[in-house]
């Protein structure tokens, strides 16, 4: 005996028409939509691009040291803090890991942190330090230890790469000296042009002037025009440094700092005179020329 009459037949094919029609479309649109994305169609909306970064040289912060703070310990016999000066250090993974909650409590306020050596050379330790510094509320700077073995732009590519500007922190620092796995020493002329064009890419970068160290061999070899309108950070153990407007002094390579193992660089920063020397002029590129409008 039949379950279903002719009539009862033909309305199921019906429906189920219309069902399949139904779904065809469906799998049509979303087919053409997905072909369309994929072929970037204009119906796509187009990604926006991201804000150029703009330094604001006020937003550098940096807390004051404690007049109580342990760490002062460091500083020379009878030397003290001169008012908008602060302690601070600068650590690379040669100091491993490094508890930076006692760092705090010991009085540091700032940390220059070693991010890249030469090309294709990240520090091991940089985001763990530089993250761990900030987070109990100590104002961290990236440095760049550079080589003679690479251009200076491979150099300031790796360089952004790990420390991409950062309003916030402290104004990025190269290191000149000749300590590290390159033995060659070529021409003033061609080393100078290396340092010029790293210096002129992280600083188009940051938006603002690299401070820049050095020891006392690359001073007699090469001399130091790069210092030219831009922050010193100098070394002088024992007594301040002898230049009236030094931004960074480092007084120690054995200093003691609760929370890190081993010795460790003690530095002194003057805050106002790193801002300054920092800010590019408006209308000023970054190796000092003007830039012409239009």
């Amino acid at each position: 005996m039949p379950r279903f009459t002719p009539e009862q037949v033909r309305r199921r094919q019906l429906v189920v028409g219309a069902l399949a029609l139904v779904l065809l479309l469906v799998i049509g649109g979303c087919t053409v939509s997905v072909i369309g994305a994929l072929r970037g169609g204009d119906d796509t909306p187009p990604l926006s691009a991201p804000e150029p970064f703009e330094a604001d040289d006020a937003a550098m912060a940096v807390p004051a040291t404690p007049e109580d703070a342990p760490a002062l310990a460091n500083l020379p016999d009878g030397a003290r803090l001169m008012p908008g000066e602060v302690l601070g250090i600068d650590v690379s993974a040669h100091q491993e890991d490094i508890d930076w909650a006692l760092v705090a409590e010991d009085g540091i306020s700032f940390a220059y942190l070693k991010a890249t050596e030469g090309a294709g050379f990240t520090d091991s330790t940089f985001r763990a330090n530089w993250d761990g510094a900030r987070a109990v509320g100590i104002t961290p700077g990236a440095y760049h230890y550079f080589t003679l073995c690479s251009s200076g732009a491979a150099q300031a590519e790796d360089f952004l790469a790990a420390a991409p500007p950062d309003d916030a922190a402290l104004p990025p620092a190269l290191d000149l000296e000749f300590d590290g796995a390159c033995d060659e020493q070529p021409e003033a002329a061609a080393v100078q042009a290396e340092i010029d064009a790293f210096t002129a890419v992280v600083e188009e970068a940051w938006g603002r002037r690299l401070v820049i160290y050095s020891s006392s061999e690359w001073r007699e070899h090469y001399g130091l025009p790069v210092t030219d309108s831009r922050a010193d950070w100098l070394f002088s153990a024992g007594q301040r440094p002898q230049q009236e407007d030094w931004a960074v002094w480092q007084l120690r390579f054995d200093g003691t700092v609760d929370g890190i193992s081993g010795g460790v660089d003690i530095d002194v920063a003057r805050i106002e005179v790193l801002r300054e020397h920092s800010a590019i002029p408006e209308g000023e590129g970054a190796l000092g020329h003007e830039v012409a409008d239009g």
